[in-house]
């Protein structure tokens, strides 16, 4: 049956938070530490559940609690669940992963030469140690952001543009991009071998003693720069019927990456996931419109 626009963001947060509650039950089976981030933090915070118009949920560890997770999930709930991460998926690029349920499927609306799909999930992000060095951190941050972007185009050609950027620049940029593309080709730069490039700059510093952490991954990692007490020891938050894992210091964390996290955004600003086609399998599709 073919649902509408208004009935999809309701029908994915009833499953994110399914899959975010057998996410927490084997995270504390093993004893994996790890926290809400993102707009669902706000939303714990703000909304004591998500951001009404939200139709995510992020989780990060760090990296050792990160790859332990990802290691059971797949020895322990593997007929519900599969991994999605640049090491096992060849058409998924990006250097976070996702926990997808298996038999849904969900295509995010964006501007690629993809049609690649995962199942519904929720998304898992790694902290790794940092300098404290601003010098040695910035270059830690240009080069993590340089490889994520060759990972894209190493399987892309036409990758997702800021709506920003129009015209003349946009034409230039597409034509760069696909420059890109032929050229890790012909150096045979796959996703893998960047990715392990990625890993190794991301992870440089895990085994030093500095207590600065942060998500690589993500678009400003200066932004979520923690020290260990910001997020140690984690609180347990209400999150509409159920709980969650929030970090310690969550206000000093979210005003780093949001400003006034508590003003209501207008109306322009919610972003969503905004997928193109969702079937949530149990016979409900969405498919937005033309």
């Amino acid at each position: 049956m073919r649902i509408s626009k208004d009935e999809v963001t309701p029908k994915l947060q009833k499953i994110q938070k399914e899959i975010y509650l057998d996410f927490q039950e084997l995270c504390k089976k093993h004893d994996i530490p790890f926290f809400v981030s993102g707009g669902t933090a706000i939303g714990t915070i703000r909304h004591k559940g998500f951001i009404p118009w939200d139709d995510d949920i992020d989780v990060c560890m760090l990296r050792n609690d990160y790859n332990k997770a990802i290691y059971y999930i797949r020895k322990e709930l593997s007929d519900k669940y599969t991994v999605y991460d640049c090491k096992s998926k060849d058409g998924y690029v990006m250097a976070f992963s996702r926990l997808c349920r298996n038999g849904t499927k969900m295509q995010e609306d964006a501007d690629t030469d993809s049609n690649f799909t995962t199942g519904i999930f929720i998304d898992m992000f790694a902290y790794d140690k940092t300098t404290s060095d601003s010098r040695l951190f910035k270059r830690q941050i240009r080069r993590t952001w340089l490889i994520a972007r060759l990972i894209v185009l190493s399987k892309y050609k036409r990758p997702k543009f800021p709506n920003n950027l129009k015209g003349i620049k946009l034409k230039i940029a597409r034509i760069i991009c696909v420059f890109i593309h032929y050229i890790l080709k012909i150096l045979h730069l796959n996703k893998r071998v960047l990715y392990k490039m990625y890993l190794k700059e991301a992870t440089k510093y895990n085994d030093s003693q500095y207590e600065l952490y942060t998500d690589f991954s993500y678009s400003h990692p200066e932004k979520v720069l923690c020290t260990y007490d910001m997020i140690f020891p984690l609180k347990e938050m209400p999150f509409e019927d159920i709980t969650v894992q929030m970090l310690n210091n969550a206000d000093k964390y979210l005003t780093s990456q949001y400003g006034d996290y508590m003003k209501i955004p207008p109306i322009e600003k919610r972003i969503t996931h905004n997928p193109g086609y969702v079937d949530f399998g149990d016979g409900n599709i969405y498919r937005k419109e033309s």
